[in-house]
């Protein structure tokens, strides 16, 4: 069901913002950065690390209507996490002290804040849950997500392109000899077509019932 409140927040960063396009590898946000700006996902497809030694974890993707930067402005803390461009696209850039303007002045934008950070808690939880799976349903229920909220309709299926296996194996925390594996069982299922960057689950339906068994 959709939130017009929070469909109105976006407007008003819109009308408030500068839209800024960005390219593959771009780098929006680096953590430990000052926190002097929030940004709105208007095209493209972006990823979430979480900073460390070794492997950078995936913990989400971002897409259009996505709000980012938004804590750290709040709460006047550093960036908590790189956020890097998975391929072209375009964001709205607000200043932090106008954001914190416009937040203290509309509920609309209030409203989009706590969705936002009620999407990112349900995320949280999820993946909390998913150490308690195997890979092939730790990668199948990582699929299902991304590519429900980010993926658009083809005739073969809904699809998301710009990931590659690489990322997905970084999200998992899993080798990408076991994700590999665990794709090739999802195509055998028929559930899945793969191309280069490109993921297509032919039967979302079919694959959440396969979770919850």
């Amino acid at each position: 069901m959709p939130d017009h409140a929070a469909d109105r927040g976006r407007a008003e960063i819109r009308s408030a913002g500068r839209s800024v396009p960005f390219h593959k590898g771009d780098r929006l946000i680096t953590a430990g950065t000052h926190s002097d700006e929030v940004l709105l996902v208007e095209a493209g497809l972006l990823k979430a690390l979480l900073p460390g030694p070794g492997v950078e974890p995936l913990v989400s993707l971002l897409g259009p209507g996505d709000l980012m930067g938004e804590i750290g402005v709040i709460n006047g803390r550093p960036r908590s996490a790189h956020v890097i461009a998975l391929g072209p696209g375009r964001a709205v850039h607000l200043a932090g002290s106008t954001f914190l303007r416009l937040r203290a002045q509309s509920e609309d934008v209030r409203a989009l804040v706590d969705q936002t950070s009620l999407k990112r808690q349900h995320d949280a939880d999820e993946r909390q849950l998913a150490h308690m799976r195997d890979v092939p349903q730790r990668v199948a229920a990582v699929l299902l997500k991304w590519v429900t909220e980010q993926g658009h309709r083809t005739e073969a299926g809904l699809r998301l392109n710009g990931l590659s296996q690489h990322d997905l194996a970084d999200a998992v925390a899993a080798s990408e000899k076991s994700v590999e594996t665990a794709l090739g069982g999802l195509r055998a299922k028929g559930l899945l077509r793969t191309a280069r960057m490109s993921f297509t689950l032919t039967d979302p339906r079919a694959l959440a019932r396969l979770l919850e068994v």
